[in-house]
């Protein structure tokens, strides 16, 4: 089930990104990283998609809430770019985890000393996550955004998680059927991937161990699609119906998914 908070004070802090999501403290006396209505709530329903079949993959992923946010607590001095019209529906939410860092280019020379690999304790999701982008056709993950986090809340056990799916359904284009994203939209195609994996035997077992994890989780989120879709907001004035049939013909069938494995398998020999 899917949370709604109430904004508790006046939000400081906005990030600079073209969504410019606020940084909100809610009732719960926790921060929501919150995207709102200067976006499509087609982007928005993305978003609640992407992660809520991030979730039934066992992927690491920041929960997530639908955020209600005053009006009072905008920050004035961006007044101008996060207007209050945008704040008329429920915001996205995304819990913020403190102790965390996007993984940029900044972050791979840490990446390449085998210390610092040691530490990451669910290695393989990156090509797991790979492969859930394939198959959601999500176009922004990628060698120049991972749109991943690193979790350092653990000392000595950091972990990916995965965020921002705007992206997903080639951009929105679901209408026209879902396509095979290209080598360039893969974050396979990554200098980080490079350094997480080499080619040979237990890659090989890595590999067959996901895609064979792939069937259960993507059954997994066709039996669990109704529930997700029940969540959405009505105020975000989508044709749920309709969103529903275009994702079970596109995302749940043989063809697709085996279209999907073939690619990500040819990606990681072309690539890896």
């Amino acid at each position: 089930m899917i949370l709604t908070h109430q904004s508790f004070y006046r939000s400081e802090h906005m990030f600079t990104t073209g969504d410019n999501p606020l940084l909100v403290t809610c009732s719960d006396m926790s921060d929501w990283v919150c995207k709102h209505g200067r976006l499509y709530s087609s982007v928005l329903f993305n978003e609640i998609i992407g992660s809520s079949f991030a979730v039934l993959w066992n992927l690491k992923t920041p929960q997530i809430s639908f955020v209600e946010v005053l009006v009072d607590h905008l920050p004035k001095e961006h007044l101008n770019t996060v207007q209050p019209a945008f704040f008329n529906k429920p915001c996205f939410g995304s819990l913020y985890i403190e102790d965390s860092q996007v993984v940029d280019k900044t972050l791979l020379p840490s990446f390449r000393t085998p210390a610092f690999r040691s530490k990451i304790a669910n290695k393989n999701d990156l090509l797991k996550i790979a492969l859930f982008d394939i198959w959601l056709g999500n176009e922004d993950r990628h060698h120049g955004n991972s749109n991943l986090l690193l979790d350092q809340t653990l000392t000595n056990e950091y972990y990916f998680n995965v965020f921002d799916h705007g992206a997903i359904f080639n951009s929105n284009a679901l209408n026209y059927g879902i396509q095979l994203i290209s080598s360039n939209e893969s974050i396979i195609c990554s200098d980080l991937a490079k350094v997480l994996f080499r080619k040979g035997k237990v890659l090989t077992e890595i590999v067959d161990n996901i895609v064979k994890d792939f069937y259960l989780c993507a059954l997994n989120c066709e039996q669990n699609l109704s529930i997700i879709l029940a969540a959405v907001p009505a105020q975000w004035e989508l044709n749920i119906s309709n969103l529903e049939a275009l994702i079970r013909s596109n995302l749940f069938t043989n063809d697709w998914k085996n279209d999907c494995e073939n690619h990500f398998r040819a990606l990681i020999q072309a690539n890896i």
